[in-house]
């Protein structure tokens, strides 16, 4: 009888460290997901809001041959990325995201945009942990 009982502690304490394994390393490849999309979200979005801002500023000799269709992309991959931050980022980090998209439109002020890009960038690196 104590070696069944035994065996189903040493079983149900198996199974236990099994499930805590498994708990610790889904948490940790959701965070690794969670990083890798706010990451890739930030960087559509900054791609796509310089591009729009040289273009709408005219500080570029491409921009004489600029197709509109090139603007539309641009303000598609634009909202893409801001939707991705919006949805997993913190509000500080969507706050300093929206400042941005907004001096990339504008394109009055090329120390405003870049300010407001930097503190994009370091609200998100302290948000995912790499500053």
């Amino acid at each position: 009888m104590i070696n069944v009982l035994a065996g189903i502690i040493g079983a149900l304490l198996g199974f236990s460290g099994a499930l805590l394994g498994a708990w610790i390393k889904s948490r940790a490849e959701h965070g690794k997901w969670l990083r890798d999309q706010k990451l890739s979200g930030a960087a559509e979005m900054v791609s796509a809001g310089t591009s729009i801002f040289e273009f709408r500023s005219g500080s570029h000799a491409w921009v004489d041959s600029f197709e509109p269709s090139e603007l539309r992309e641009w303000q598609a991959q634009l909202q893409r990325g801001r939707a991705v931050v919006h949805t997993l980022c913190a509000e500080k980090t969507r706050d300093h995201a929206n400042a941005f998209v907004k001096a990339c439109w504008r394109a009055e002020d090329e120390d405003a945009a870049i300010q407001a890009l930097q503190a994009f960038t370091a609200s998100l690196r302290r948000e995912i942990g790499s500053s």
